[in-house]
């Protein structure tokens, strides 16, 4: 139950009155046994950077079923808000979108993962529903951009809504790509886009350091939004 889990760990900012009735999210999933991790200790850092981003992540009707190579997991998570956190000070922000009228906000999760015969590699599927989860970027990197006025607009994050993710992880390499779309057009670096343009972005993540890309419509090359040495 504990082998892996990846982009579910970019959720954070939870409701703290919520401890007293749901199990945390690390408790169940992120126990300090790495036996029991696929991350190697070339990506303990992108683990590390997860872990602390789920300490306050608490979940509910939590559904599980699981063989000895696959597992299936269905529950709700609930955040405390639509705050924004800065993942590994990267200036890619993780957004939250609930009804925070709701007594305990929250937006249903389906994963589906499974591990290779080497013990040492996996993949898997992460369905997000209710539009619960987005990502931001700083203005450095994507800028919300106006067609009609023909300019970049100013003290607003671009925003990718997710709609599901799929990874694969080995000793060296993890790619998690996010599905998804932008809620505005964007200018990313220069290059003007329309938001029903790019439905995909990926993250790749090495010893070194992880950085989200995107592909070019135009030239069809891999082209980085963010790349972030560790």
């Amino acid at each position: 139950m504990k082998k892996f889990i990846v982009s579910l760990l970019f959720l954070v900012n939870l409701t703290v009155s919520a401890q007293a009735y749901f199990p945390g999210f690390d408790d169940l999933f992120l126990g300090n046994n790495t036996d029991e991790s696929l991350f190697s200790p070339e990506l303990n850092y992108f683990r590390d950077g997860l872990k602390v981003t789920s300490k306050l992540l608490f979940i509910k009707d939590l559904q599980t079923s699981s063989s000895r190579s696959a597992a299936f997991y269905s529950f709700q998570v609930i955040p405390r808000s639509d705050l924004e956190y800065d993942f590994l000070n990267s200036g890619v922000f993780l957004k939250f979108n609930v009804n925070t009228k709701e007594k305990y906000p929250s937006f249903n999760v389906i994963f589906n993962e499974f591990v290779n015969e080497d013990k040492e590699s996996g993949n898997g599927r992460i369905d997000l529903y209710n539009k619960g989860l987005s990502i931001l970027f700083s203005e450095t990197d994507v800028k919300v951009f106006d067609f009609q006025k023909k300019t970049s607009l100013k003290d607003l994050k671009a925003e990718f809504l997710i709609s599901d993710i799929e990874y694969k992880i080995d000793k060296t390499n993890l790619e998690i790509v996010f599905k998804g779309s932008f809620t505005t057009d964007i200018n990313i670096k220069g290059k003007k886009i329309k938001k029903e343009i790019l439905s995909q972005l990926t993250l790749n993540a090495d010893k070194e350091g992880f950085g989200i890309s995107y592909m070019d419509p135009k030239s069809n090359k891999k082209k980085y939004i963010v790349e972030k040495d560790i």
